[in-house]
């Protein structure tokens, strides 16, 4: 049976592409911290606690898979000292066994003024800390597959699906009593890059299922949707029917709270992405899968990621 190991799998990216291999008959092993925080609905998964920055745990819980899920999102707050160290006890470990690893890539390693359209051959110059961690974190996975490794990176925009809980439309859609209430975070017809999470899990089960035939380092770019506030705007109402109320994200309350809070000094340093467009062509993921390319409609997607609830119409009664 083909077995992988999940890292992160409480994430949405770890927990969707976990959920979609499942159904095609992995096994899935998956290390947490707390074992008793394994995701309902993942039941028959084998738990094993463990700690990603021990490398140790790592080459324990990845005994007998071929594959490694990286689904560790750090918090912003304490990324310069852990992502680069966690994610090369994985590939290390992927390197010794000669395991393939996939890795959620995202946006933040390209320079929006080089844009805004980006593919697998653009040039990586990240114009913040966090966007050169990420780029570091890519020329550790590099290296990893010239050590015995594979690897395989799914760039995409900003996540859409449950249970992603720090995902940015958990915080800007909010129900409201005549309808929903938009935060736009920056120029509400301004273009961002978005992705559904479920499509992108199908995605990575495609990319696995070809494996074999791919090189040892493989990069795609998964478009998703380019969609602006005003576009989410319009799909909310195509299924719900209800009025979308619009208005600018506090980024003057929160400037307040800057200096004393890392994470909202983070948020500031990644707020230059609300305000650039940064579109990430697909055509090489295209030409592999043949066009066949998972997609749900955007409606679709807020829908069944819980951030918006189809209008349920009354049914109509007439006096005889």
């Amino acid at each position: 049976m083909k077995t992988v190991l999940v890292l992160g799998i409480t994430g949405g990216f770890g927990g969707h592409v976990a959920e979609v291999l499942a159904a095609q008959g992995w096994r899935i092993k998956a290390m947490l911290r707390d074992v008793t925080k394994l995701p309902e609905g993942f039941q028959s998964a084998q738990a094993i606690a463990g700690d990603a920055g021990r490398i140790e745990d790592v080459r324990r819980a990845a005994e007998g898979v071929e594959v490694i899920v990286y689904g560790i999102n750090a918090p912003y707050p304490i990324w310069e000292n852990t992502v680069l160290p966690w994610l090369d006890n994985a590939a290390r470990v992927a390197e010794e066994q000669q395991l393939t690893i996939v890795f959620p890539g995202n946006v933040y390693n390209f320079n929006p003024a080089d844009g805004p359209d980006f593919d697998e051959r653009s040039p990586m110059r990240p114009p913040t800390p966090k966007g050169r961690l990420r780029q570091a974190m890519e020329t550790r996975l590099k290296r990893a597959s010239e050590n015995g490794a594979q690897v395989i990176i799914l760039r995409a925009g900003n996540f859409i699906g449950a249970p992603a809980r720090s995902t940015w439309l958990t915080h800007l859609i909010k129900p409201v009593s005549d309808g929903y209430k938009i935060s736009a975070a920056g120029p509400r017809d301004l273009k961002h890059a978005w992705a559904y999470l479920p499509d992108m899990a199908r995605t990575i089960a495609e990319l696995l299922a070809r494996k074999a035939a791919l090189p040892a380092f493989n990069v795609f770019h998964f478009k998703g949707y380019l969609a602006s506030f005003t576009d989410i705007a319009a799909a909310i109402q195509q299924v719900t029917d209800r009025k979308v109320a619009m208005k600018s994200f506090p980024w003057w309350w929160l400037r307040l709270g800057a200096p004393f809070s890392p994470w909202i000094r983070s948020l500031f340093e990644m707020r230059y992405l609300w305000n650039s467009e940064v579109h990430l062509n697909d055509g090489k993921l295209a030409g592999l899968l043949n066009g066949a390319l998972p997609h749900t409609p955007l409606a679709d997607a807020l829908l069944q990621a819980g951030l918006i609830e189809r209008r349920q119409h009354q049914p109509e009664f007439r006096h005889g």
